[in-house]
């Protein structure tokens, strides 16, 4: 059985769906924040820790392999002033891949994905044109912090 679908393949391109024998299984797309871990979603639904760490679980990949894709974003709950004003002018936040190793937590060497800053939909991976707004929307926002604080 072959499951098609456009969002799939970009899925599978991206390792959160793997390909058995011409069956594709989904994986479920994990996302939590980098700072405290306070912010987890599972297929963009939030969740308590005991239910993201079932389904980091459900995802493992093997018992020697490097756990599967956890996208590590900035904090949804407390978001600072210069992220908060980074996001609101560019309209999305970004996503590094990363996956557990052994102890520590390694880059999976995938582009950082791009999310619509409000609804948290996966949008695409990050073009360098997305980076160049991300940089100057940054830029501008830390240099308005530095005003206020002066």
């Amino acid at each position: 059985m072959i499951l098609h679908s456009n969002l799939l393949d970009e899925y599978v391109s991206r390792g959160i769906a793997s390909s058995y024998s011409g069956v594709r299984k989904m994986s479920d797309e994990l996302r939590r924040c980098w700072g405290a871990g306070c912010c987890r979603f599972v297929n963009n639904q939030p969740v308590t820790l005991e239910e993201y760490e079932k389904a980091v679980q459900r995802n493992q990949p093997g018992f020697n392999l490097p756990g599967p894709v956890e996208i590590f974003i900035g904090c949804r709950k407390n978001v600072d002033g210069v992220q908060e004003a980074t996001e609101t002018a560019v309209g999305f936040y970004l996503g590094s891949g990363m996956k557990r190793a052994f102890g520590t937590v390694i880059p999976d060497g995938e582009p950082p994905s791009l999310f619509e800053r409000t609804t948290g939909k996966f949008l695409r991976k990050v073009t360098d044109e997305d980076m160049q707004k991300w940089r100057e929307a940054w830029k501008k926002a830390v240099d308005a912090a530095r005003q206020r604080n002066a």
